[in-house]
């Protein structure tokens, strides 16, 4: 590297004048601030370089936030079974002006209501983290309520990783609902210590893999521990069949997502969830901007 002819200012006998700097070690140690500063800037430039990559990678591949007011039937595939319902209403008090209900009337067995993004784009097909703004009224009850999955095609006959609710914890569980009875149907299971949110909003995150296939949950920004064989673990992992040591591609592809309520039984008291802000991405998305 050729150093630049700089030139100082020295005073002598209380003139001053000026002379350039003759040697590289003079000029090392005269501008040694300069270094300093030079390389915090290299150092602040290359930091702001890899911000801007964070950033980018953290941008969604899937957005919705229903401000349309609408179901986007472009984008959704509206699943409903019995006397639950989903529809896009106005909420106060939320991210918008306007949210995903659903509602389960008291009683209602054999009901579900979902809403399904279809066409999920390849950078997802085997792994995910996404977000979801919900409100959960405190009425949910201690049944199994799956509320939110992502697998292939077809659900609810279908392969899926599943975030719901068990005796009133967050259940995160692998479903193989594709088989008949008694021919390799399901579920892998594991029940949190940890309760919804009871009647007011709050954010829930969450990482889908399918190579292990794993899931990994947040909570207000915390991650969530879950009991497995008497310790707490931050991610619970599946093994499908059962002692097969098969533990890759279990659900064959994140192909399609959902999100709603659905009841094993029949609830006495019915209770209604509300969604907004909803995203996916290939890294963690967090809190919505």
């Amino acid at each position: 590297m050729r150093l630049p002819d700089f030139r100082c200012t020295e005073n002598t006998g209380g003139r001053n004048y000026v002379k350039p700097i003759e040697s590289r070690e003079l000029w090392l140690v005269r501008n040694d601030r300069l270094i300093r500063v030079i390389r915090t800037l290299s150092t602040l430039t290359l930091f702001a370089a890899g911000v801007a990559g964070v950033l980018s990678a953290q941008k969604p591949v899937f957005t919705e936030n229903f401000e349309s007011g609408k179901i986007d039937a472009a984008v959704w595939d509206t699943r409903v079974a019995g006397t639950a319902t989903i529809a896009v209403e106005p909420v106060e008090g939320g991210r918008g002006k306007y949210a995903l209900h659903v509602h389960y009337p008291d009683m209602a067995a054999a009901s579900y209501a979902f809403v399904v993004a279809t066409h999920l784009p390849e950078t997802v097909r085997t792994h995910f983290f996404g977000r979801a703004y919900m409100k959960v009224s405190q009425s949910l009850g201690n049944t199994h309520n799956p509320l939110i999955f992502a697998g292939e095609p077809g659900w609810q006959l279908s392969k899926f990783h599943e975030i719901g609710t068990s005796r009133g914890f967050w259940m995160p569980s692998y479903q193989e609902n594709k088989s008949l009875r008694g021919q390799g149907r399901g579920e892998i299971t594991f029940r949190s210590e940890t309760m919804p949110i009871y009647d007011k909003w709050f954010l829930v995150e969450w990482e889908f893999n399918d190579d292990p296939s794993a899931i990994t949950m947040w909570i207000d920004g915390e991650k969530m521990q879950v009991p497995v064989n008497g310790e707490k673990v931050d991610t619970v992992k599946f093994e499908w069949p059962k002692g097969s040591g098969t533990v890759k591609n279990l659900v064959g592809g994140y192909q399609e997502f959902g999100f709603g309520a659905r009841v094993w039984g029949a609830p006495p008291t019915g209770f209604d969830i509300w969604y907004d802000d909803i995203a996916i991405g290939t890294s963690r998305l967090g809190p919505a901007k």
